[in-house]
C-alpha cells in the first residue's frame, strides 16, 4: 500500500496535478484494490476535518491579513528599525527582527514573505543594498514565521499526530528566537564583508516614539503567547481573542482600512483554508488506509533493526525531509509524512514535541529552496528578481539554517526546557 501511495503521489507530481487531487486519486485507488467501500473513505475525510482546533487556522490567517492592511506590520517594522537599524547591515537587521515580530503573530512563512518584502525591499535598494540581497534577506527570515508561534505547521503537526498545540507553540518559541538571531549574524558577517547598506544612530529619543505608537501592536504576541503560556485559553481561543484584538485596533484606533476591504481578506482566507483542508481530508484518509495496513507499525520496525541511536535517526530524518522540501510544500509534506514518522522517533525515546517543532523548521527550509519553494517564488515577484539571482544571493543563509538545524538535533533540550518548564510550573 505504501509503494502504491508513493507511486500515485509522484506520478501526479509530474504530470503538475495539484497535491490535493493525488492524494484524492491514490485514495480512490487504495479503497478499491482494498475492497473497501468509497463510504469509509468519505467518512474519514470528514473525520480528518471535523476537529475544533482547525478552526485555528483561518482565524490566524485572517490576522496576517488584517496585520499586513491595518497598519500593525508597519508600526511594529519601524519598531524594529529603531530597536536594531543602528547594527552593522542597517535594514537586514530591521527586516530579520520585523520578520520576528510579524512571524509571531501570522503564522504563515508566505504572508511573512509578502508583507516584509514590500515594505522593507524598496528601502533596502535605496540605501545601498542590491535587489537580491534585500529579497535574500526578506525571503529567508520568513521561515521564523512558522516556528514562533502561532505557526500553521505546528497546529497542522498537533491535529495529525494528536500532539498538544499549545505545548508545540511553547516549544517554538526558543528556536524561533535561536534562528533570527542566526540570520542577524550572518547579515552582520556579509555587511563586514562587503557594503550592505546604511546603519542608523541609535537614538532612545526615535525608539520610545516608535514604542509608542506600535505598543497597541506589541500586545498580540503577547495576548496569543502569554494567554496560552498563563492557561488562560487555548491556542484556538488565542487565535479568536488574536482577530478580535487586530481588528479593533486596526478599525477604530489606526483607522487605515476601511471594514468594507474585510470582503477581500475574508476570500483570501477562504481560499488557503479550503486548500489546507482538502489536503487534510484526503492525508487522512491516506493515514487511515496505511494503519490499518501495519504501514508505521512495519517502519518502525525497519528503522529499529538499522539504528536505535536518537542523534543517528535524526540525522537521516533530517535528510529525508530536507529531500521532500525540494519536491513538495510544507503543507501536504507536514500532513503526509507526520503520521508516518512520528511514532518512528517516539520509538527511540524522541519527544514528539520537540520533532513537530525540528520537521516544521526543515520542512521551512524547503519553502526556500527550488524547485517547488513557495516563499521563493514569492520572493522574486516581490523583488523583482530571477530565481537564479535570488538562490546565489541566499546561499550564506542557506549555511546559517543548516548549521542552526544542526545545534537543535545535538542539543534537543534548547528546544523541550521551555514547554517542560511551563508544565513543571503549571503543575
Amino acid at each position: 500500500m505504501l509503494w502504491i501511495f508513493l507511486g500515485i503521489l509522484f506520478v501526479s507530481l509530474a504530470l503538475g496535478l495539484p497535491i490535493a487531487f493525488g492524494l484524492g486519486i491514490a485514495a480512490v485507488v487504495m479503497a478499491v484494490l482494498s475492497d473497501i467501500p468509497l463510504s469509509i473513505m468519505i467518512e474519514q475525510s470528514i473525520r480528518g476535518v471535523n476537529s475544533f482546533p482547525l478552526l485555528a487556522i483561518p482565524f490566524f490567517i485572517m490576522v496576517g491579513e488584517v496585520m499586513s492592511n491595518g497598519g500593525i506590520a508597519r508600526r511594529l517594522m519601524e519598531l524594529a528599525g529603531a530597536l536594531v537599524g543602528f547594527v552593522r547591515g542597517g535594514l537586514g537587521q530591521v527586516a530579520i527582527t520585523g520578520s520576528m515580530f510579524f512571524g509571531g503573530i501570522s503564522g504563515s512563512a508566505v504572508a511573512d514573505t509578502a508583507a516584509t518584502g514590500a515594505m522593507m525591499i524598496p528601502s533596502m535598494t535605496k540605501q545601498g543594498y542590491t535587489a537580491p540581497q534585500a529579497t535574500a534577506i526578506n525571503t529567508v527570515s520568513s521561515v521564523i514565521g512558522i516556528i514562533i508561534p502561532p505557526s500553521i505547521p505546528l497546529i497542522l503537526f498537533g491535529i495529525v499526530t494528536e500532539t498538544s498545540i499549545s505545548r508545540l507553540f511553547i516549544a517554538g518559541i526558543v528556536p524561533g528566537i535561536l534562528i533570527g538571531f542566526g540570520l542577524m549574524t550572518t547579515t552582520f558577517i556579509m555587511a563586514t564583508i562587503g557594503y550592505a547598506g546604511q546603519t542608523r544612530k541609535f537614538r532612545f529619543d526615535v525608539l520610545w516614539q516608535a514604542f509608542k505608537a506600535a505598543w497597541l501592536a506589541l500586545v498580540l504576541p503577547v495576548l496569543v503567547i502569554g494567554g496560552i503560556i498563563g492557561g488562560i485559553f487555548t491556542a484556538t481561543e488565542a487565535a479568536v481573542a488574536a482577530l478580535l484584538y487586530s481588528l479593533f485596533i486596526s478599525l477604530v484606533v489606526y483607522r487605515e482600512f476601511k471594514i468594507t476591504a474585510l470582503w477581500g481578506m475574508l476570500i483570501r482566507t477562504a481560499r488557503l483554508t479550503g486548500m489546507v483542508l482538502l489536503l487534510l481530508a484526503f492525508a487522512t484518509v491516506i493515514a487511515w488506509f496505511l494503519t490499518i495496513n501495519m504501514v508505521p507499525q512495519t517502519l518502525v520496525t525497519q528503522v529499529q533493526a538499522i539504528t536505535q541511536d536518537p542523534f543517528l535517526l535524526l540525522l537521516i530524518v533530517a535528510g529525508l525531509l530536507l529531500l521532500v522540501g525540494f519536491v513538495m510544500d510544507l503543507t501536504p509534506a507536514m500532513v503526509i509524512m507526520a503520521p508516518m514518522l512520528t511514532p518512528i522517533v517516539e520509538s527511540v525515546g524522541i519527544d514528539p514535541v520537540y520533532f513537530g517543532v525540528l520537521m516544521a523548521f526543515i520542512l521551512g527550509i524547503g519553502l526556500l529552496t527550488p524547485p517547488v519553494g513557495t516563499c521563493l517564488y514569492v520572493g522574486c515577484g516581490v523583488g523583482k528578481v530571477s530565481m537564479e539571482q535570488l538562490v546565489k544571493a541566499m546561499l550564506p543563509y542557506y549555511a546559517t539554517l543548516l548549521v542552526v538545524l544542526v545545534i537543535l538535533i545535538a542539543f534537543p533540550g534548547i528546544v523541550t526546557w521551555l514547554p517542560d518548564l511551563t508544565a513543571v510550573s503549571g503543575n
